[in-house]
């Protein structure tokens, strides 16, 4: 059983984007989120570093929409006994916030 912090953590998403051979995919799973900028998936799809991904929130909340957000895979950690991949993600911002410093 997970632990009560790590399920408080993780949040019901819909993941999409091209896997490693190039075909494109949808499957929900869990975003584990460790901080600020930590961000982290398994998924059953094997993707490659540098791929981007879209991420979207099922959990309905009143303060974020329900609209993809672009991440890159930042790191790609080998399959788990499960056959899942360990995705380490960065959120990718448009050069107008990078510039602003907005989010």
């Amino acid at each position: 059983m997970d632990s009560p912090a790590r399920v408080q953590n993780s949040y019901r998403v819909e993941v999409s984007g091209w896997d490693a051979s190039e075909n494109f995919f949808v499957e929900k799973s869990l975003l584990e989120w460790q901080g600020k900028e930590q961000k982290e998936n398994l998924l059953q799809s094997a993707v490659r570093e540098g791929c981007v991904l879209f991420v979207r929130l099922l959990q309905p909340t009143t303060f974020v929409t329900n609209i993809p957000i672009a991440y890159q895979a930042a790191k790609v950690i080998e399959n788990d006994a499960k056959g899942r991949t360990r995705v380490c993600l960065t959120q990718i911002r448009s050069p107008a916030s990078r510039e602003t410093g907005e989010a």
